[in-house]
């Protein structure tokens, strides 16, 4: 996901299981949020990594 005005690229990681509408449409305010954050040290694709897999 790129975030219009910011610089960087952020991969999310998510669970497959369930439904995921939900997800989806709260992924904008979601990766703002600093506790899912954390650097992508070791992906060339992405700047910084949302761990959503427990939300």
């Amino acid at each position: 996901m790129q975030r219009p005005g910011q610089p960087g690229i952020i991969g999310a990681d998510i669970r497959l299981s369930g439904t995921p509408t939900a997800l989806i449409a709260s992924l904008p305010t979601l990766i703002d949020e600093q506790q899912y954050r954390r650097p992508a040290l070791d992906d060339p694709h992405c700047d910084l990594l949302a761990d959503l897999t427990n939300w």
